[in-house]
């Protein structure tokens, strides 16, 4: 049975079938970040239209339905967006001396990107609660839909690989001009999918995997899994070898019967052996793991560095509030360590890391509000116990692969929090019912 709550408090409104439907196609067709995108004089993704077709119909009827609890969990993250407006406004209103825009040519300006990038973050928040309110409805659901975008986004990505790997044309979607490629043994082969870049693939991937494992389909989450090794990222490569590892140990500690736990450990050690030593036959963890952990070769990892470093003299220099939100390409050239790797940049830098993101661009009240709400996620994983293993395997993964992430606006990351949201809301509801 659908137990929502609505806002003007009268039964749920007749557009309810639409509202769920199109919540379940937002899960599918979170993979379609850059490929089948919608051009209207700027490029949509898929999901982003059905989002505002669903604000559109909260606004025309006058009412949200949303379910209980929600918008609590919420709360963190409405601070946060609150203070990120009014703080861009402060800077905006009295800029620091160390802006500089020389460079790079700016999308919409020093303002138009902060407000461009509230919106996002507001589209994100309006995102989770539709999901975790649908998943609150029925989350293996939600769940099934996601895994289908998924394996669609996955066996996509190898497709175009392989022909690319074999030299035959790679049937490319609409909206994919310029695919992110990687040099394999003097081929360019394609790395990011459906995706504009590979490390938001892997990131996709590893969120994907912790769905299907949670729905106990464990070929599909295998699938996932070993798909990630085709973005060729190593941090997520890193993540996801964490998520199994946590899992096992998960539910290894909560089996009643050691035994079971002993088989976990032991099925998860052969199967990663197994991965390793395919991994060293094909080259591929001496070429794109172990290679990029020890090479020589400075330049990839002095430009991190460097990108890192200049985040957190930011922070350090603008402790309570940083520079103002998407600001940090602007004030870059002032606290870089060098001007070297910023020649190579065509676009506006940006601080590569989402920790160093929010301290730099928020301040210590922008961090400590968006560890608030990660900690609130967790809180709600932990409370589904040994079901939601899955779960808080795939947070701990998340958690290390955002320090090399770009964004923490990226939808599919809100739409996993809403899927861990909207099950444990409604778990506690029948305990209560229950008790």
């Amino acid at each position: 049975m659908r137990a929502v709550t609505v806002t003007s408090f009268v039964a749920a409104p007749a557009t309810l079938p639409f509202r769920h439907w199109a919540s379940l196609a937002v899960a599918a067709t979170l993979p379609f970040t850059y490929a089948m995108t919608v051009d209207v004089g700027f490029p949509f993704k898929v999901y982003e239209l059905l989002l505002l077709a669903l604000g559109l119909v909260a606004l025309l009827e006058g009412r949200l339905v949303v379910a209980p609890g929600v918008l609590a969990h919420l709360r963190p993250m409405a601070w946060l967006w609150l203070w990120a407006a009014g703080w861009l406004a402060y800077r905006i209103a009295q800029p620091l001396g160390t802006f500089n825009g020389a460079g790079f040519t700016p999308r919409f300006g020093p303002g138009g990107d902060g407000l461009t990038k509230l919106a996002y973050l507001a589209l994100a928040m309006f995102a989770f609660v539709a999901l975790a309110t649908t998943a609150y409805e029925d989350a293996k659901r939600l769940a099934r839909w996601w895994i289908v975008g998924a394996a669609v986004a996955a066996t996509y990505g190898w497709t175009i690989l392989i022909c690319s790997a074999l030299g035959f044309p790679a049937p490319l979607l609409p909206g994919m001009e310029t695919p992110q490629m990687i040099n394999i043994g003097g081929r360019e082969v394609y790395r990011a999918g459906t995706f504009e870049e590979g490390n938001f693939f892997g990131m996709y991937l590893l969120c994907s995997t912790a769905v299907a494992m949670w729905l106990r389909w464990r070929w599909a989450a295998l699938a996932l899994s070993a798909s990630v090794l085709i973005t060729f990222s190593t941090a997520n490569v890193i993540a996801m070898a964490v998520f199994w590892v946590v899992l096992v140990l998960l539910r290894a500690r909560a089996d009643a019967d050691p035994r079971s736990g002993v088989v976990g450990v032991a099925f998860v050690l052969g199967a990663g052996a197994f991965a390793i030593v395919v991994a060293l036959a094909t080259g591929y963890l001496q070429e794109f793991v172990i290679k990029k952990l020890t090479t020589d070769e400075l330049g990839s990892k002095l430009d991190r560095l460097d990108l890192t470093v200049a985040g957190l003299r930011m922070a350090l220099e603008h402790p309570v509030g940083g520079v103002g939100l998407s600001q940090y390409g602007y004030h870059y050239k002032a606290y870089q360590l060098t001007d070297f790797f910023a020649q190579f940049r065509q676009r506006k830098s940006i601080a590569g890391n989402v920790y160093v993101e929010l301290a730099s661009e928020l301040g210590i009240v922008g961090l400590a509000l968006g560890v608030a709400w990660g900690r609130r996620i967790w809180g709600l994983a932990r409370a589904g116990g040994t079901s939601s293993a899955a779960f808080r395997a795939g947070l701990a993964g998340v958690a290390l692969a955002l320090a090399t992430f770009p964004s923490f606006t990226v939808l599919f990351l809100w739409a996993f929090a809403a899927l861990i949201a909207g099950d444990a809301l409604r778990r506690a509801r029948d305990a209560d019912t229950a008790a």
